[in-house]
């Protein structure tokens, strides 16, 4: 559902058009003198922080100054967000960001966050991952009915994600909600504790992008139920889908976005969305990122990121609706 949402609105981008020349010219009016802040809201080792990591030399080479990680963890990266809204809007400040903090907060609570969307200037989409339902190794369950029923007899099991809010907070709900079980969910700062406990047996389950889970996979520290998309994944070409297993239509993959602080001036915001289309594009880029189960998404504007940021939300809206989710989860 949502892969085929991003890539129609990316299908329609690779046209050349007039504006995008101007924004070509435009970017070369303005270069850093000074090294960038790249903030991400999650600790070291989830996917936002890699992707980070990844794009930040590279960036900085296309720069010509150094892009500094930054690790705001933290309340499903909305910690981050804020930090980010209040920044000065002057390019040296950039973050990360997900749908967690750029779509399903505002969906989840409109009126208590202390940043909306307004406070923002999207610069493009980045980067889209399946995701994949992994569970302790010890769990005795080798698919999704087996799972089901694991949980239906063990009412202390819980399932951890990132943070309450997050997109594998909601898409772990969704699973569960059409599973037809009810399952306690245990909120992180960040992918790597998540795992931590996952693998320590302290949660019995969790929905996690597939540059996390593929390497746990690999090396039998984790079993995967299954991929939350319609095909199955190049790095787990062995595990099923949700679709397969009989939750039909579940599509529902990780994306990351890089933003600015709102008031980004046009020229600023031009240089990066040229600057990133370049990094994304290297074949380096490109085949680091494909080892990570991640797909570079390219030719997204500003003006169409915003797009799918709107669709984005209405679809969580659907979501938290028909699964009666809450903050609270």
């Amino acid at each position: 559902m949502f892969s085929r949402t991003l890539q129609c609105a990316a299908g329609a981008l690779f046209a050349v058009t007039a504006l995008a020349a101007t924004s070509a010219a435009a970017a070369e009016a303005w270069k850093p003198t000074k090294p960038v802040r790249l903030l991400v809201g999650f600790a070291p080792g989830g996917s936002a922080d890699t992707l980070a990591r990844l794009l930040a030399e590279p960036l900085s080479q296309r720069l010509g100054q150094s892009v500094v990680v930054e690790n705001l963890a933290g309340a499903g990266g909305n910690i981050m967000a804020y930090r980010l809204s209040q920044s000065p809007a002057d390019g040296y400040t950039i973050g990360i960001a997900a749908a967690g903090s750029m779509a399903i907060t505002h969906v989840l609570n409109p009126k208590g966050t202390n940043y909306k969307p307004a406070d923002f200037t999207p610069i493009t989409l980045a980067a889209v991952q399946p995701n994949v339902v992994i569970v302790n190794k010890d769990v005795p369950a080798n698919n999704l009915a087996e799972l089901k029923d694991y949980f239906q007899k063990t009412p202390t099991a819980t399932y951890g994600t990132a943070g309450v809010g997050i997109s594998n907070h909601l898409i772990a709900e969704t699973m569960l909600y059409k599973m037809g079980v009810k399952v306690p969910h245990a909120a992180y700062r960040g992918a790597a504790p998540v795992i931590t406990d996952l693998l320590g047996g302290h949660i019995a389950m969790t929905m996690d992008n597939i540059s996390t889970a593929a390497p746990l996979v690999s090396q039998g520290k984790v079993k995967a139920i299954a991929v939350a998309s319609l095909k199955r994944s190049p790095q787990l070409p062995n595990v099923p889908t949700l679709d397969e297993q009989g939750l039909k239509g579940f599509d529902m993959p990780t994306w990351q976005g890089v933003f600015a602080p709102a008031g980004l001036p046009a020229d600023v915001q031009a240089a990066y969305y040229a600057a990133l289309q370049d990094v994304l594009k290297q074949p380096s880029v490109i085949e680091k990122m494909a080892a990570l189960g991640s797909e570079p998404v390219t030719g997204m504007t500003a003006e169409k990121t915003s797009q799918f940021l709107e669709n984005d939300r209405k679809q969580w809206a659907d979501i938290v609706k028909a699964a009666n989710i809450s903050l609270e989860q």
